[in-house]
């Protein structure tokens, strides 16, 4: 995660949980993230993005229903 959207986030209101992925842990489970987990590009393009683990992403955009 560049500096920039690290400050943006920490303005908001998400320093927890930058620093939570920054230790390389999901933000909303804390589990350790392993990226040999991610079934695909699109679940690794949005662990880029948001830091979730590939159980949460399939609980927060419902993978078994919608892929």
């Amino acid at each position: 995660m560049n500096i920039e959207k690290k400050k943006f986030l920490k303005s908001l209101g998400f320093g927890r949980e930058v620093s939570i992925v920054a230790d390389c842990k999901c933000p909303l489970c804390a589990d350790r993230v392993n990226t040999e987990e991610f079934k695909n590009e699109i679940f690794i393009k949005e662990f880029e993005r948001s830091g979730l683990c590939q159980g949460c992403q399939e609980t927060v955009f419902g993978y078994r229903v919608a892929w």
